[in-house]
């Protein structure tokens, strides 16, 4: 196991120099300096670090444990590495599903992901087959140099269960990736596993397991697993049919927020404030979905994600947190995120970060994911909205933002490598198990052309609308935010005040 802690330190002991009975307990893992020592028979033991973590991680508080264990004289197990544990299981050929066309909710993020996916791959030796329709990426270019080693084959076919299942017929690769294609993906993935099909072609899912992706994506099966470990999601029901919806909604009390399960971009998503609108929007949500979800209205309240990593040692570390400019409500496609977060205390992310890690252990994910919190304004309070088993339109912007390379990393964690046996893709000396210190901000926002859309409503929700985002970076928060405007429209000079002439005066905009 690997641990993120606080340390401030200039000497360390020699591990050759140590005596007879003493074994070293805890090594660096970038310079494989000693951490810490051990007496073997005796209740004696020291670290180099600070697991009091006073404005630092909790990783290392089980240590305080170990000491009263001791001082209570409560034997305390020594565990030594297991040297079977570097032994994994090799592959030759992979398919990765990619994302297909774009759409809003799902475009030019997922060539990132497919990209970086492919070129881990090729670093391992490995013989890719791509699908994906969509030609204008990158990953469907098979110009072979030394940057960038594409796919070998790359089959230009519909993302369907019937047209993958085909492609594995023909290819009979080892192992399949659908964590890197976006939802699209996933739900071709979820739904060739639970035919049977995957595992009669003796084809192994990478990355997470199927049967956690399904936790995370029925809301049912992810509120009893939360409970196992005392966190909570907003109350949630799921409904199969217009009455369960109405009987879900007013259960829980008007108004609620109404969504599709298994769906992209928030499609098919709503608030409704009485009977009548929630027949209406649950008619409409089940258009695209067979479930659908009514979840407690949190509007108001502040939007959080993390980013976290885990590998198959349990390793697990959270690469960046996000705000939400905009309170819960907006659709996160649709509102200004920064990073990192600006008005969280320092308990506050240190709260979230151990709930997101313990969450994300307790579910089983292998390689990357994201959690989005719901935070009360004016207390503590929180509750988990979503956690999602795969790589989001969130991790690309995390990527580029701390220079952390989520996908590349979740692809090599997928193949049952660790954290701290990948290199750091910056100092390609030093570990990939470490957390990115951020001392500039990042702004994302969002860019509508609504105009194209005639009779759709330019009125923000739960459902997605922007066509694409800009990212600015800058040292501070006023500084990234004008700048993020002047690139969403060179018109603008900034947060100026002026008419920008986007928004047509004759429509009339709901206060």
């Amino acid at each position: 196991r690997c641990y993120i802690t606080p340390q401030n330190h200039g000497f360390a002991v020699d591990a050759e120099s140590l005596p007879q009975g003493w074994r070293p307990l805890f090594m660096n893992a970038n310079d494989m300096s000693n951490e810490g020592i051990v007496h073997t028979n005796k209740p004696f033991f020291s670290v180099q670090f600070h697991p009091e973590a006073s404005g630092g991680p909790f990783d290392t508080a089980f240590l305080f444990d170990k000491f009263v264990g001791h001082v209570r004289k409560i034997p305390q197990p020594l565990v030594l590495q297991d040297g079977l544990v570097y032994k994994r299981k090799t592959y030759k050929k992979v398919l990765l599903v990619g994302s297909g066309g774009l759409s809003i909710g799902q475009a030019g993020e997922f060539d990132y992901s497919g990209s970086q996916c492919i070129k881990a791959l090729k670093e391992e030796g490995i013989e890719v087959i791509l699908i994906n329709p969509n030609i204008a990426t990158v990953q469907t270019s098979q110009e072979k140099n030394e940057g960038y080693r594409g796919a070998d084959r790359v089959y230009s076919q519909p993302i369907r269960a019937s047209v993958v299942m085909d492609v594995i017929r023909n290819e009979r690769p080892d192992g399949v990736i659908v964590s890197m294609g976006g939802q699209t993906a996933l739900n071709v993935g979820l739904e060739l596993w639970k035919s049977g099909e995957l595992q009669a072609a003796g084809v192994e899912v990478l990355g997470t397991p199927i049967p956690v992706i399904e936790a995370t994506e029925d809301r049912e099966i992810f509120s009893a697993k939360l409970k196992e470990i005392g966190e909570t999601i907003a109350l949630s029901y799921s409904a199969t049919n217009v009455d369960e919806a109405l009987e879900a909604a007013n259960k829980i009390g008007y108004p609620v927020l109404v969504r599709a399960a298994f769906a992209l971009g928030g499609l098919g998503s709503g608030f409704a404030a009485n009977d009548k609108e929630m027949s209406e929007l649950a008619s409409k949500a089940f258009t695209s979905s067979s479930q659908i979800l009514i979840d407690q209205d949190l509007r108001g309240w502040k939007e959080l994600e993390y980013e976290v990593v885990r590998d198959s040692s349990d390793n697990c570390i959270t690469v960046c947190n996000m705000e939400n400019f905009d309170p819960l409500g907006i659709h996160t496609g649709d509102s200004i995120v920064v990073a990192p977060s600006q008005t969280l205390t320092n308990r506050e992310y240190f709260m979230l970060r151990q709930t997101a890690l313990k969450v994300v252990r307790h579910l089983g994910i292998i390689g990357e994911c994201n959690i989005q919190y719901a935070l009360n304004p004016i207390n503590e309070k929180y509750c988990i909205i979503e956690v999602n088993a795969r790589l989001s339109r969130s991790s690309a912007l995390a990527s580029k933002a701390t220079g952390y390379p989520l996908a590349y990393v979740a692809t090599k964690l997928s193949l049952g490598k660790d954290l701290v046996s990948i290199r750091n893709s910056v100092t390609k000396t030093t570990t990939a198990c470490f957390e990115p210190s951020l001392d500039y901000c990042v702004v994302k926002m969002p860019r509508w052309d609504l105009k194209k859309f005639a009779r759709v409503s330019n009125e923000l929700g739960s459902s997605m609308l922007s066509v694409g985002e800009v990212m600015a970076i800058g040292r501070s928060f006023e500084e990234t935010i004008q700048k993020a405007c002047r690139m969403v429209n060179p018109a603008l000079d900034g947060l100026d005040g002026e008419d920008s002439n986007l928004v047509d005066d004759s429509i009339s905009l709901e206060a």
